[in-house]
């Protein structure tokens, strides 16, 4: 019995187990003392198989490590599919001619991607699920999925228009109506936002021989990859300029910049003037720079009270004014444009394209038993809003504030 197989039994072992507890549970009683007995020689069935499962895949962890052994798909243990993305990115780099491999570079030739192979999506959707602990827009923002046929084509997404003569609604007006009265005619003004995918890469460099060990190279690459392109998301998505990569939702022009009222220094009268253009009633959130920190530890209101105590068991998390604070490894330096920033990111639209795609190469740096691991996917993000809002006593708000210089 291989590996597989064996999975396949201790699953069926556990639905039998499973079957008896819900069959006396459905009846409202407790099980017979046949079901007892049973369910008893079922237990211990299946924990000599997981057992031997054990036994089973540090057998195959060894065999992938050492020199040259592979499984092929003539070995009675080698199995349909790849267990983890380590398996994944190690057959890749060792054995390209894996029969398993073979749709999956498909996919890639499919959608024109040279030199890399298309990670299967159980393991690429999890480097995408991103919390809004470990990112700041994505887990906030509105996000487009790839399509199927054409991952990597444009989309046109509606836009309000916040242009001049258009109210917060982009022009929509409401009416009250009297009995008999003929309906006005409304106009929404809608701009059309594209949204096109763009290739962003990241790599990493790890040894040959931690390359061959499958378990822990899936580990660290997930750890690691998961925070790059949280990191580079972010960036991107809060700071881009729109060449090449997405368009900052703070470089836009729906954002409102707030000058500060001292260089180099983030006041209690500056924290209070970007609320008071932030558009309410979304979700609000601030990114900050971890350089303002001393300053935001020590700053107090007028009446003398702290107006920042953040939770420092929880990574130094915590509202500053009422609203959530996260704060940026990408974010500018204290004094510079954006080291503060407050944004609804419901306000973001993001485009996903295709991806994840995997490859591995040891040509670059073969002297030195080292292999440059490579992953790239598509993606493009904007604000779906394209100027601030007017609201209807003329007051202007954004979604997206941003601390600025001090006015010359």
């Amino acid at each position: 019995m291989n590996l597989m197989e064996m999975r396949k039994k201790l699953a069926a072992l556990k639905d039998q187990m499973r079957s008896l507890v819900e069959l006396a549970q459905g009846e409202k009683r407790a099980m017979t003392a046949e079901e007892d007995t049973k369910f008893t020689d079922l237990e211990r069935e299946a924990e000599a198989m997981a057992g031997k499962i054990k036994v089973e895949e540090r057998a195959q962890q060894f065999a992938m490590a050492g020199v040259g052994v592979k499984l092929t798909a003539d070995d009675e243990n080698h199995e349909p599919e790849f267990r983890d993305l380590g398996e994944f990115i190690h057959t890749v780099r060792y054995n390209f001619s894996d029969p398993r491999l073979s749709d999956y570079r498909e996919m890639a030739m499919k959608t024109k991607t040279a030199g890399g192979v298309f990670v299967p999506t159980k393991f690429s959707s999890t480097l995408f699920e991103i919390t809004p602990q470990e990112a700041l827009v994505r887990p906030r923002a509105i996000v487009i999925p790839a399509d199927e046929d054409a991952p990597d084509a444009d989309v046109t997404f509606p836009a309000l228009d916040q242009s001049a003569g258009s109210n917060i609604y982009g022009g929509v007006e409401v009416n009250w109506i009297g009995e008999g009265d003929e309906k006005p005619e409304t106009n929404v003004k809608l701009k059309d936002l594209n949204l096109n995918p763009k290739e962003v890469a990241g790599h990493i460099v790890v040894t040959d021989k931690l390359l061959r060990n499958a378990p822990a190279v899936n580990v660290i690459v997930n750890r690691l990859f998961r925070g790059a392109i949280a990191g580079a998301e972010d960036d991107a998505f809060l700071y881009g300029d729109g060449v090449a990569r997405p368009l900052g939702a703070i470089n836009s022009g729906a954002a409102i910049v707030i000058p500060r009222a001292t260089a180099n220094q983030v006041k209690y009268a500056d924290i209070v003037n970007m609320i008071s253009k932030a558009k309410l009633g979304g979700r609000l959130v601030w990114s900050a720079s971890q350089s303002i920190l001393p300053q935001l530890l020590t700053m107090k209101d007028d009446s003398g009270t702290l107006i920042f105590q953040p939770n420092i068991a929880d990574q130094l998390t915590g509202t500053l004014l009422g609203y959530p604070i996260k704060f940026q490894e990408n974010a500018p330096i204290l004094g510079t444009a954006g080291d503060l920033v407050l944004a609804d990111l419901g306000y973001y639209v993001i485009k996903d394209g295709s991806g994840i795609y995997i490859s591995a190469s040891e040509h670059p740096l073969f002297k030195q038993n080292k292999t440059i691991i490579k992953a790239f996917w598509n993606v493009d993000g904007k604000p779906w809003v394209s100027a601030p809002f007017t609201l209807k006593n003329g007051y202007t708000v954004s979604p997206f504030i941003k601390l600025g210089v001090p006015t010359p």
